[in-house]
């Protein structure tokens, strides 16, 4: 155990993501949180504004109402009526020039444009004023009633004082808002006020054209944040605690299983099954790929999708890649097959950076050659192919290896890089070959890639093939190799010598 955690010998940076991550999580919810709860209760604070401001505007409607029914009344019966109505300054009655009546003074005679423009008050409408010829600096909401038969209007004179006290806050949340501004057509009470840079809501009454700005105190909201951080700090520290335990799980599973893969190559658990390669042209078999597989005494069967990542992270893929050669040799040692047969290696881009690289593929060629069998190098993609990686390759290919790209359009290798490195056998990987029957962009580039083999004179494999329309697609496109479940699912050795008797008889 001492000796694995000696391994866990993460990077700086690591620790502190796996550390700094969940603590963002936790601030990145607080502050949702903490806004959600912010809007909601100023949005709260704004409807109290917004309902108290409606019931003010709705009753001044009704006065105005009323009091342009007094028209021709005395002045006296609408300063009686005034004397009832707390919250207005005044009720006006005038015609297209003049104010004739007012609730303050009695009768007057004052030119419409002191009091307002008159196109605002020749129209049924809410506005606001500035100030009046009697307080000039206090600033009011009108509501006109205006009837154009009689040309008679009246207006009821809203306190803006009144207004400005009623925006002190509810005490539930006393330092949610720390502005409240109302907006009529563009203007607003207080007039003077500026918002601080923070955000501002607005709320829009339903029955009345005005709203009610209302501005977020930043107090407010941290102060709801770090309480909503302090509620999700214990699972920020199980969070932690779990990516924690998660990357150590998983580096020493990782470790792990490089260590048994170890033991795996030396105690022998990797086996080869054989998947045959027929030859479009007289679907005759003409080669084997070798695929291993790993038969873990504990796991049981492990997918080579799971362990040769792992290998190839650990320096393991070489001697993996050694093991499977020798495996291969002892398999086909008392095999007979035609002469030329040939069985197909998965090599990585690593194995050619080892300096006793050309001595081991002249002892597989020189080993196969007694039998009548030719090996064929399939390189991986997953890995870039550098300058001296190519060279090596080419020079085996002119100690006589046949050399294949595996998974051609998946990996790493451009147009450029096969321009420069001459190969023999490029194979299209499965992924192009579903496509067949398909009307996709991706159909047009496996058209694409068989049209580049042919212009390059590689020999083309296509793997992956699985009916028979794809088989004939390809047939008649010219591609020299198939592979895949239609024909036969890889298979160990003795089924695969089972199967070429029974193949070659037909």
């Amino acid at each position: 155990m001492r000796k694995k955690l000696a391994k866990l010998n993460l990077p700086l940076w690591q620790w502190l993501a796996v550390i700094l991550f969940p603590i963002g999580i936790a601030a990145v919810a607080s502050y949702l949180s903490a806004q959600y709860f912010v809007e909601d209760k100023v949005k709260g604070v704004g409807a109290i504004y917004v309902s108290h401001i409606d019931t003010l505007v709705s009753h001044a409607n009704e006065i105005s109402h009323y009091a342009l029914a007094l028209k021709d009344s005395e002045c006296q019966e609408l300063y009686n009526y005034m004397l009832f109505q707390p919250y207005f300054r005044s009720a006006l009655i005038y015609d297209s020039q003049h104010v004739y009546c007012s609730s303050k003074t009695g009768d007057i005679d004052t030119p419409l444009s002191i009091v307002s423009a008159t196109e605002n008050l020749e129209i049924s409408n809410q506005f606001i004023i500035t100030g009046t010829p009697f307080m000039p600096e206090v600033p009011a909401i009108v509501s006109s009633k205006w009837d154009p038969k009689s040309k008679h209007g009246a207006a009821v004179i809203i306190e803006g004082q009144y207004l400005l006290d009623s925006f002190v806050q509810p005490d539930v949340f006393p330092s949610a808002v720390i502005n409240v501004a109302l907006s009529i057509n563009g203007k607003t009470i207080p007039e003077s006020l500026e918002f601080i840079k923070n955000e501002v809501m607005t709320l829009d009454s339903e029955d009345h054209r005005f709203s009610v700005l209302l501005e977020m105190s930043p107090a407010f909201f941290r102060h709801f944040f770090w309480i909503f951080f302090a509620i999700s700090l214990p699972f920020s520290i199980i969070l932690i605690t779990g990516s924690i335990l998660f990357v150590l799980y998983s580096r020493l599973s990782r470790h792990s299983l490089a260590d048994d893969i170890r033991s795996g190559i030396e105690n022998e658990e990797f086996f080869l099954v054989y998947q045959p390669v027929i030859c479009a042209e007289d679907g005759k078999a003409k080669g084997v790929e070798a695929l291993v597989r790993w038969q873990h005494p504990q796991m049981g069967l492990v997918r080579p999708d799971l362990f040769i990542p792992i290998a190839e992270e650990s320096k393991l893929i070489v001697p993996l890649t050694n093991y499977i050669f020798e495996k291969a040799l002892k398999d086909f040692a008392n095999m007979k097959v035609e002469s030329g047969f040939r069985v197909a290696f998965n090599v990585a881009p690593e194995h050619f950076t080892q300096d006793d690289i050309e001595s081991k593929f002249i002892h597989l060629r020189d080993s196969l050659d007694r039998i009548g069998v030719k090996p064929l190098i399939e390189i991986t993609e997953r890995q870039l192919l550098t300058p001296d990686i190519c060279q090596r390759i080419e020079s085996l290919r002119q100690l006589g290896i046949l050399v294949a790209i595996d998974d051609f359009g998946t990996g790493q290798t451009t147009l450029s890089l096969l321009q420069t490195m001459p190969l023999d056998y490029l194979k299209i990987d499965k992924c192009f070959i579903d496509t067949i029957g398909q009307d996709s962009v991706t159909s047009h580039v496996l058209d694409t890639i068989i049209e580049l083999s042919h212009k390059m004179n590689y020999v083309v494999v296509a793997e992956g093939v699985e009916t028979q329309e794809q088989a004939d697609y390809l047939t008649s496109r010219q591609v020299h190799f198939l592979q895949g479940y239609l024909f036969a699912k890889p298979m160990k050795l003795a089924d695969l010598k089972l199967w070429l008797v029974e193949h070659f008889k037909k």
